[in-house]
């Protein structure tokens, strides 16, 4: 009897209602839509720096991460084929590539410039051409974030190609270098001697970091072992089939190089990728302030229909409480519109920002290259269920809390003033 008394009531002055439930309801839309926006761009940002550069997860000799800066060649991995196939038995893991990274010059035999090379296994790291990118982007898709390589000249590498190199389009641009060039590439060995070799440029690349293209090249990792002496390598790079398994791959391997006795250590794509947590922090205050602007603009709007309702029912309130009901009964009664109001209001929006989410990613936003990177991208906003469920929770949250007041004020009122205000 309540709820259809307190249903009535809502819709009594229909155009305040729907201005009321409006308001609720594009609150809730803003937060699913910003939600879905935040969480793509994340995931982007993500999975473009996992297959871009740093994996999942590397494996290094332990000691590497404290003093492998300093020393790099004091802490490599002499046994990678076993480690290898170690970790390829655990059924998340997609697959394990070997690297190595040294400093150096590289010279046109005019220009030269220092540079980090990155011995690489070729049929391990992505790469597509910039054409094949330009046409996924032309159809909303998102290619150019999601791959190691994005060849804009020249050829991907080969594994039998020991001494061609891809140069990042920074690191080619401040040479002055084309493709088919010859160049000289030189480092220090890990016995400490200065070893050099010709090298010839296969193509340039770029990836979703400005700052790698600015200073990286990438050969084959053969080519890489001849120049610096060695058979070995500097780290594994582990790349997952789900980034969620990323914490439980992480324990399982820990547990898995202790009970062999390894003296290996392990760091996963968060503990690398700095720029990232800070980003992802950074945004979720932004949409902290988005939540506190909307619940404070749903709080007003039905705190204020509710107060009107109280004002202009007075004698209404004080006929009920003259027929014997209580005070906690007038109090319900009012809270139960405002609850209605959150909740038509809450699943109006949570369906019109599901419609509309779905709407803008099947369009797609083309974006802008963001701070320290190269690449333009498309963003397609996701639907992300607990931002759906927060909204939801918001609305009735805000409806109650801005009923409380005129539930109060209305539960408190005297008969006789209340009859006698009807006039």
């Amino acid at each position: 009897m309540t709820f259809t008394l307190a249903l009535r009531n809502v819709f009594r002055h229909k155009t305040r209602s729907i201005i009321t439930l409006s308001t609720v309801a594009f609150g809730c839309v803003a937060l699913i839509f910003v939600g879905g926006f935040f969480e793509d761009t994340f995931y982007k940002m993500r999975e473009g720096y996992i297959r871009s550069y740093a994996g999942h997860l590397q494996v290094f000799k332990q000691g590497f991460l404290e003093k492998g800066a300093a020393k790099p060649f004091d802490y490599l991995i002499d046994n990678p084929g076993e480690i290898i196939t170690l970790i390829q038995g655990i059924e998340a893991v997609q697959y394990v590539t070997r690297r190595i990274e040294f400093a150096g010059l590289i010279s046109t035999g005019e220009n030269s410039t220092s540079c980090i090379g990155q011995g690489i296994e070729p049929k391990n790291e992505r790469s597509v051409r910039q054409s094949d990118v330009e046409k996924q982007f032309q159809s909303r898709g998102d290619l150019s974030l999601l791959v190691g390589n994005v060849i804009e000249t020249g050829d991907p590498l080969k594994e039998d190609e020991g001494f061609a190199v891809l140069l990042g389009r920074g690191l080619a641009s401040s040479l002055g270098a084309q493709v088919g060039d010859g160049l000289i590439l030189v480092s220090h060995t890990i016995g400490g001697s200065i070893n050099a070799v010709d090298v010839s440029l296969k193509g340039t690349f770029y990836t979703s970091t400005k700052d790698f293209d600015d200073h990286f090249l990438r050969l084959p990792l053969a080519g890489a072992q001849k120049l610096l002496h060695t058979d070995s390598v500097q780290s594994l790079v582990i790349l997952l089939k789900k980034t969620e398994d990323t914490a439980r791959v992480k324990a399982e391997l820990r547990h898995l190089f202790q009970e062999k006795g390894l003296a290996l250590e392990l760091r996963d794509w968060e503990e690398i990728n700095d720029f990232y947590t800070k980003t992802r922090a950074l945004f979720g205050r932004f949409f902290l302030i988005l939540k506190l602007v909307v619940a404070i603009i749903a709080i007003l709007g039905i705190f204020n229909t509710m107060n009107m309702a109280v004002l202009e029912r007075t004698a209404e309130i004080g006929t009920l409480m003259a027929l014997g009901t209580k005070q906690k009964g007038v109090a319900a009664l009012f809270l139960m519109e405002g609850g209605i109001l959150g909740a038509l209001g809450g699943g109006i929006g949570i369906i019109a920002g599901i419609g509309i989410t779905r709407l803008i990613a099947s369009i797609g936003i083309p974006m802008p290259p963001p701070p320290g990177a190269t690449m333009r991208w498309v963003s397609e906003p996701m639907i992300v269920p607990w931002t759906i469920l927060f909204a939801f929770a918001l609305s009735m949250a805000a409806s109650l809390l801005s009923s409380f007041y005129p539930a109060y004020k209305a539960s408190r009122l005297e008969i006789a003033q209340a009859l006698r205000y009807a006039g």
